[in-house]
């Protein structure tokens, strides 16, 4: 007796019907995904922190009895040498550094430096149409091959969700709106630096001497960085 049962159709019958099935569960991942997504938006990150800004219109501590003590001792032997930065005390300088009211006039406030393996975490609060959120900007530092230094932007996120679709834009935001509030009139060419070729040349004047970066290293709570005077 010839068969007339066709067992390949069969079998794509029986998957395509499980395939139907499965319809319904992949639309509920995907609306569980979207709503995960929505409220990481507006959560806080666990690394937020709030700094409170120097109101005495004092600079820094820090930059004055450690950075800059350490950079003119260290500096005087001709010899490569580190100086490691502390993560609260880049915080302060942050906060002196940067005039509280004009910051908010801006539409950022609590602004904070982060550091993890690896990583720096630029964080701040802003308005972004009409909706608050906790940005933060992820850098991942590096001197290359040529000795360029490259303060790479891995991702930008609000809140815990990152947002690829407007990264470019709101990182111009936030990057030049701090350009533009700091004191210091090097900010903004570093940051239009940043935009244009993604790569500086790491030397400095110092004490009339130039110190070239030639090693950042970024760990949980500090930052190391390598000098070699010229």
């Amino acid at each position: 007796m010839e068969n007339y049962f066709n067992y390949e159709k069969i079998k794509r019958g029986l998957k395509n019907l499980k395939d139907r099935r499965n319809i319904p569960l992949l639309v509920w991942l995907i609306i569980f995904l979207v709503l995960f997504w929505l409220i990481g938006l507006f959560s806080i990150p666990g690394h937020y922190k709030i700094i409170k800004p120097g109101s005495d219109g004092q600079v820094s501590q820090y930059l004055t009895n450690h950075i800059l003590p350490e950079l003119y001792n260290k500096s005087q032997y001709n010899q490569p040498f580190d100086l490691v930065v502390s993560e609260d005390g880049i915080n302060d300088i942050i906060a002196r550094q940067i005039d509280s009211n004009s910051l908010q006039r801006s539409g950022f406030s609590n602004l904070s430096v982060t550091f993890k393996r690896g990583r720096i975490l630029l964080t701040g609060r802003t308005v972004y149409h009409g909706f608050s959120f906790v940005v933060t900007i992820v850098l991942k530092p590096y001197i290359n091959k040529e000795g360029y230094f490259c303060p790479k932007v891995s991702k930008v996120q609000a809140g815990t969700s990152r947002i690829p679709f407007v990264a470019e834009t709101m990182k111009r935001r936030v990057l030049y709106r701090l350009a533009g509030l700091s004191k210091d009139s090097g900010t903004a060419d570093f940051v239009g630096m940043l935009f244009n070729s993604g790569k500086i040349e790491p030397v400095f004047s110092f004490n009339h001497r130039k110190l070239r970066i030639e090693k950042i290293t970024v760990q949980n709570k500090q930052l190391t960085i390598q000098f070699l005077p010229e």
